[in-house]
């Protein structure tokens, strides 16, 4: 692949450790539901298929009375989002099967948040040195958008 099929940009989710363990004995692929509504997840989706990039999804495991870390990545293949009725959501992330985190990223605060379009434009434009927030566990719910780990940009390139 080419640098135009990774993306610069990742959905983060927290899942139960019963939760990836299922996701695992099964093909290491599947769909991912919520009931909250992943709009702008999917219209992120979108743009990166219309621009023949893949977006990745870090999946983070929680289990009780433990720190959440991430575990496994994937692509997303596709979001649903369906209205059910007024106010109710379904959503379904369908992924391809799921990779092992680099170590050194398991760690919550290990991943950026991603900054502002006018952030990245000042960056480039004015020289601004980057400015970056890491990702703390209570941003996980539904999802957060973050920059791509260096290791998930990597193996989409080759």
């Amino acid at each position: 692949m080419t640098d135009s099929a990774s993306n610069d940009f990742c959905i983060a989710t927290l899942v139960t450790d019963k939760a990836i363990k299922a996701m695992l004995d099964g093909s290491g692929s599947g769909i991912y539901k919520d009931d909250q509504p992943w709009l702008i997840a999917r219209d992120l989706l979108e743009s990166a298929h219309d621009a023949k990039r893949q977006m990745p999804i870090l999946f983070a495991v929680t289990k009780p009375a433990e720190p959440a870390y991430f575990s496994h990545w994937s692509t997303i293949k596709e979001i649903e989002v369906i209205t059910l009725h007024k106010g109710l959501w379904a959503t379904r992330c369908h992924f391809n099967p799921l990779q092992s985190v680099n170590p050194i990223f398991e760690f919550i605060d290990s991943i950026y948040i991603k900054p502002s379009a006018e952030q990245l434009a000042r960056e480039l434009k004015e020289g601004l040195r980057k400015s970056r927030q890491s990702l703390q566990e209570n941003q996980l719910y539904p999802y957060a958008i973050c920059e791509t780990p260096a290791f998930i940009a990597e193996a989409l390139s080759v």
